[in-house]
C-alpha cells in the first residue's frame, strides 16, 4: 500500500512538472533549435538532445521521489504516541460511596423534595427571597466507621444520602434549614443533620442570585435618578444609556452582625466601578451600605461615601453636591482599547523576535494511570476524588501499596482578609465557601491550565437555578508529569568512591482545580510521589482587589497606577487531613530539636565546650496539646503513627506532616470576623475524629463571626484524648500580600505557593521508589580496571522513543461551545 501511494504521488508530481507552461515553452523551443540544426548537425546531435531531456526528467523524478519519501518515512518514524488506557468518566450505575450525586439520584430526589408539602418549594426559577426554595444539595458521605466496615470488612454498602440546603423565607421568622435525604436514588425520609442546628438564622445565609441581582438593580437606579449629576460630573460615567462609559455597583462586602453591632442585621457594603476589563482594576471612590429587609422584600440605604465623606442618604448628598458644601471631585473615565493597563491582552516588546513554541510534555507509551469514574489508579497509589459545591476539592481512601495512608484530604476554606481606610476596602473579610467554591471551577484550558495530554473531567451540581443537574466542564484535571528534577540521584565519580552514577526522574501525578472567585483565581493541587509522599499545594492568581488610592490609605497598602491603591490583604487556607496510618488508632508527637552542649575534651582549651543540638520525642496527649502554633524557637517535626505498629530498630512506622505555607495569621482572637476562621489561630491543629465535626467552617462564615455555625475552636476546647485515636489534623496555609506594580494587570504565581508534604517517617524499610524501572545506573564494569569501560542498566527500553502526542481538539470544540469558558448567552453557563 505504501508503494502504491508512492507512485501515485511520483505520478502527480512528474504530470505537475511535465504541464507546467514553462516545460512545455521549453519543449517547444528544443524542437525550433532541432529543426535548425537538423540538416546541418545531424542526428547524432538530435539524440543528444532527447537524451539530455530524459536525464532532466529523470533528475526532476528522483528530486519529487526523495521529497514524497521523505515525508512518508517521516509519518512512519514519527507515530502518534499510544499505549493501553483504561480512562471510564461515564456516570456510574453503582456510585461509590465518594461519588457526587449522579444525575438519576438528583432526579429521584428532586421528586422526593417537591411531593413533601411541608417544605412549601417553589419552582428555583420563579424564586424570590420570601419563597422557599433549594438553595443547594450535594452527596453525604456516610459515617466514616460505616464507610471502612464496608471497604474494609465487607460490610453492607451505606445508603446514598444527599444534604439539602432551603431557604425558608416563607416561614415567620424565616430560617435557613438543612436535611438529610435518603436513601439515594429513591428517597423517602428527610431527617436532621447531625452536629448542625435545626434552623440557622435566615440573616447568616450566603448572599444568592435573587437577592444580589436585586439589590445592584436596586442601587443602580436609585443613584441614577437621585445622583446623576454627581456621577456624571465627578466619575464621568452613567449607570443608563451610558456607551463606552457605564458604571455598575459591585463587590457586596457583607458589613456581619459581630462587626455592625447589630444581631439580626442583613447589611452589605457595595462599591462603584468603570465597567472596563477588569472592572475590578478600576475602582472609584464611592461606597454604599445597604441593609436588605427579608419581610418587605426591600432594600435600604443606611451609609453613603463619597470622595472620604460620609452622608446618610443619596438625597442628603444630592443636596449638599447642588449647595456646594460637599467636597468635589473629578476624575476621568478612561478609554478602553489594547493598552488598558488592566486589559489581559499581549502589549510590550517581545522577547523573541520569531515565534518558538514553549517545550511540552508527552506520553510515549500511553497512560500510566486509570480513572474509573471517580476513582483513579497510578503506580502504587489509589484514591476517590470528588467536588463539593461549598468547600471544593476532596480526596478519599488514599492508599500506597495497598495501604490506607489517608482516609480525606480537602480543601475546608479560603479566606481573604482586607485592610483599608475606606468602607470597601477596610470591611471586606470574604469566607470563599460563602460563594460556592466548588461551582468557581470550570472551563480548564488545555495547554495553559493544565497540559495537553490531561485527563479533564467535570463536575455537576444541584444549584438554586435549575432542578435539574448543572455540569460544568473540565473541572478536574488529572495528568502525570515530569517535574524536570530528580527524585533521588547519586553520582560517585572516582573509581575509589565507586564509580557509578544512580538517578531517577521524578515523575508525579497531579490531580489539579482552580477556582475562580471573582477577581482571585486558585489553583489547588494534590500530587502523588512514586516514593510514597503526597503534596499539596494552592497558589494564587488572578487580580488583586485593590481601592481608589488617597494618601490616608497609604498605611494600608502602597499606589501601584495613577488612580489606584493595593490594599494589604491575608489569604488563608485551611485543609482536612484525616490520617490513618496503619489503622485508626493513631498517635501524634513532635520530635523536638534543642540546643545542647557538652564538655570538648579534645580541645587544648581547658573546660571547652562543643555546641550541638538534639531532639526529644513528646507524645500530644489532648487535643489542646495538638494544636500547633509554630515558634522558630522550637523546630519541631510532626508525626503520626500506629504505637503497635515499629520497624526493626523499634521506631515507629510513621508519617510525617511538613507545612511549608506557614503564615501568623495577626487579627485579633475573639474580635470581629475572626471567630468564623479560628482555625487560623494554628499552623496545624490535631484533634479526635468526630462526625459532627466534619469541617472547619461553613457557607455561612460570611456573617455568622459573632456565633459561628461551625465552631471550629470549639473541636479544641473538648481538649479529648487524642492518643491511639482516629486522628484528623487541620491544616493552615497563608500568605500576606502587599501589592506592587507587577500584580498588574494580574498577580502571578510565582513566588504564590504554598504546600504541605505528608512524608513516610520509617514507614518503610528503604525508599520505596528504589523499585521504579525509571530509575538509570552507570557503572564501571571493573572498579580495579577504569579503562575497561561502564555499563549502563535502564531498565525499559533500550531506544528513545519518538512520538507525536495525540491532537487536542479543545479549541475547535470551544467556537461551536464557547460557554466552556464564558458565559455564551444562553442563559446558563453549564454546558
Amino acid at each position: 500500500m505504501l508503494h502504491t501511494h508512492i507512485f501515485a504521488n511520483f505520478t502527480s508530481v512528474i504530470s505537475r512538472i511535465l504541464f507546467t507552461p514553462y516545460f512545455i515553452l521549453f519543449i517547444d523551443a528544443a524542437k525550433a533549435e532541432m529543426e535548425k540544426y537538423r540538416r546541418s548537425i545531424g542526428r547524432w546531435r538530435i539524440l543528444a538532445l532527447i537524451l539530455l531531456l530524459c536525464v532532466l526528467g529523470l533528475l526532476v523524478g528522483i528530486i519529487a521521489m526523495s521529497f514524497i519519501k521523505d515525508s512518508q518515512l517521516e509519518e512512519i518514524k514519527t507515530p502518534t504516541c499510544s499505549g493501553k488506557e483504561d480512562i471510564n468518566l461515564e456516570p456510574p450505575t453503582d456510585p461509590s460511596v465518594f461519588h457526587d450525586l449522579t444525575a438519576v439520584e438528583v432526579k429521584g430526589l428532586m421528586r422526593y423534595l417537591f411531593s413533601q408539602r411541608s417544605l412549601n418549594l417553589v419552582d428555583p426559577a420563579k424564586a424570590r427571597v420570601n419563597n422557599s426554595y433549594v438553595y443547594l444539595a450535594e452527596v453525604y458521605v456516610p459515617a466514616k466507621t460505616k464507610v471502612l466496615a464496608y471497604l474494609d470488612n465487607n460490610g453492607a454498602k451505606p445508603d446514598r444520602e444527599a444534604i439539602v440546603t432551603i431557604f425558608r423565607g416563607d416561614k415567620r421568622p424565616p430560617v435557613v434549614e438543612e436535611y438529610l435525604v435518603g436513601p439515594l436514588p429513591n428517597p423517602n425520609q428527610l431527617k436532621e443533620v447531625p452536629g448542625r442546628r435545626k434552623n440557622i438564622p435566615f440573616n447568616l445565609r450566603p448572599i444568592n442570585g435573587p437577592e444580589l441581582g436585586s439589590q445592584i438593580k436596586f442601587l443602580e437606579e436609585y443613584i441614577h435618578t437621585t445622583l446623576y449629576d454627581l456621577v456624571w460630573e465627578s466619575f464621568g460615567g452613567k449607570f443608563r444609556d451610558c456607551g463606552k462609559k457605564c458604571l455598575t455597583m459591585q463587590f457586596p462586602a457583607p458589613f456581619s452582625p459581630a462587626v455592625s453591632g447589630v444581631p439580626d442585621g442583613r447589611k452589605t457594603w457595595f462599591t462603584m466601578y468603570r465597567l472596563i476589563e477588569f472592572f475590578d482594576l478600576h475602582p472609584l471612590d464611592f461606597s454604599v451600605l445597604v441593609d436588605f429587609n427579608h419581610d418587605t422584600q426591600s432594600t435600604v440605604v443606611e451609609s453613603v461615601w463619597y470622595n472620604g465623606q460620609t452622608f446618610s442618604t443619596f438625597e442628603e448628598l444630592a443636596a449638599g453636591y447642588a449647595d456646594g458644601s460637599v467636597r468635589k471631585m473629578k476624575v476621568v473615565f478612561p478609554e478602553e482599547n489594547d493598552n488598558t493597563f488592566s486589559k489581559l491582552t499581549r502589549r510590550g516588546p517581545a522577547f523573541q523576535e520569531g515565534f518558538k513554541r514553549e517545550p511540552l510534555q508527552f506520553e510515549p507509551d500511553g497512560k500510566r494511570y486509570s480513572v474509573h469514574h471517580n476513582r483513579v489508579e497510578y503506580l502504587g497509589w489509589k484514591f476517590y476524588y470528588r467536588m463539593s459545591p461549598v468547600s471544593g476539592p476532596q480526596v478519599y481512601d488514599v492508599q500506597f501499596r495497598n495501604e490506607r495512608i489517608v482516609y480525606e484530604i480537602s480543601l475546608q476554606e479560603i479566606v481573604v482578609l482586607y485592610s483599608g481606610l475606606k468602607p470597601g476596602a477596610k470591611f471586606p473579610d470574604y469566607f470563599d465557601s460563602c460563594t460556592l467554591l466548588g461551582i468557581q471551577d470550570k472551563g480548564l484550558v488545555p495547554g495553559v491550565d493544565c497540559p495537553l495530554h490531561a485527563t479533564f473531567m467535570d463536575t455537576s451540581f444541584v444549584l438554586e437555578s435549575s432542578k435539574e443537574p448543572v455540569t460544568f466542564k473540565n473541572s478536574f484535571c488529572l495528568f502525570e508529569q515530569n517535574t524536570g528534577y530528580p527524585l533521588r540521584r547519586h553520582q560517585a565519580y572516582a573509581a575509589g568512591y565507586g564509580g557509578f552514577y544512580e538517578g531517577m526522574p521524578n515523575a508525579v501525578l497531579t490531580l489539579r482545580t482552580v477556582f475562580s472567585v471573582v477577581n482571585y483565581d486558585y489553583v489547588i493541587d494534590f500530587f502523588f510521589y512514586q516514593n510514597g509522599v503526597i503534596e499539596v499545594r494552592s497558589m494564587s492568581t488572578g487580580y488583586i482587589f485593590p481601592n481608589f488610592h488617597t494618601p490616608e490609605e497609604d498605611p494600608y497598602g502602597a499606589r501601584i497606577h495613577d488612580e489606584l491603591h493595593g490594599n494589604l490583604h491575608t489569604h488563608l487556607f485551611n485543609f482536612k487531613v484525616d490520617m490513618d496510618i496503619k489503622g485508626t488508632s493513631n498517635r501524634f508527637a513532635t520530635w523536638d530539636i534543642t540546643s545542647t552542649t557538652t564538655p570538648n575534651d579534645y580541645s587544648a582549651k581547658q573546660n571547652a565546650r562543643y555546641h550541638m543540638t538534639k531532639f526529644t520525642r513528646e507524645v500530644k496527649a489532648t487535643e489542646r496539646d495538638g494544636a500547633y502554633k509554630f515558634n522558630f524557637e522550637t523546630p519541631k517535626y510532626l508525626l503520626f503513627y500506629n504505637e503497635q505498629e515499629k520497624n526493626a530498630f523499634g521506631n515507629p512506622k510513621a508519617y510525617r506532616l511538613v507545612n511549608k505555607g506557614m503564615v501568623k495569621q495577626l487579627f485579633s482572637q475573639g474580635e470581629g470576623n475572626e471567630p468564623a476562621a479560628s482555625w487560623s489561630r494554628y499552623q496545624v491543629a490535631v484533634t479526635k475524629y468526630k462526625e459532627s465535626e466534619r469541617r472547619s467552617s461553613s457557607g455561612y462564615a460570611y456573617s455568622d463571626s459573632s456565633d459561628p455555625v461551625v465552631q471550629f475552636q470549639s473541636f479544641i476546647d473538648d481538649d479529648e484524648s487524642i492518643q491511639d485515636e482516629d486522628l484528623v489534623a487541620w491544616v493552615t496555609m497563608g500568605v500576606h500580600h502587599i501589592p506592587h506594580t507587577e500584580d498588574l494587570p494580574v498577580t502571578h504565581s510565582a513566588g504564590m505557593d504554598l504546600n504541605f508534604f505528608l512524608l513516610p517517617y520509617n514507614y518503610f524499610t528503604e525508599d520505596p521508589a528504589i523499585s521504579s524501572k525509571s530509575s538509570v545506573r552507570i557503572e564501571l564494569k571493573d572498579k580495579s580496571k577504569p579503562q575497561d569501560g561502564i555499563r549502563i542498566i535502564k531498565y525499559g527500553p533500550e531506544e528513545e522513543k519518538q512520538c507525536v502526542a495525540k491532537k487536542n481538539p479543545y479549541f475547535e470544540m470551544l467556537k461551536n461551545t464557547p460557554g466552556l469558558v464564558v458565559e455564551d448567552g444562553s442563559g446558563s453557563t453549564a454546558i
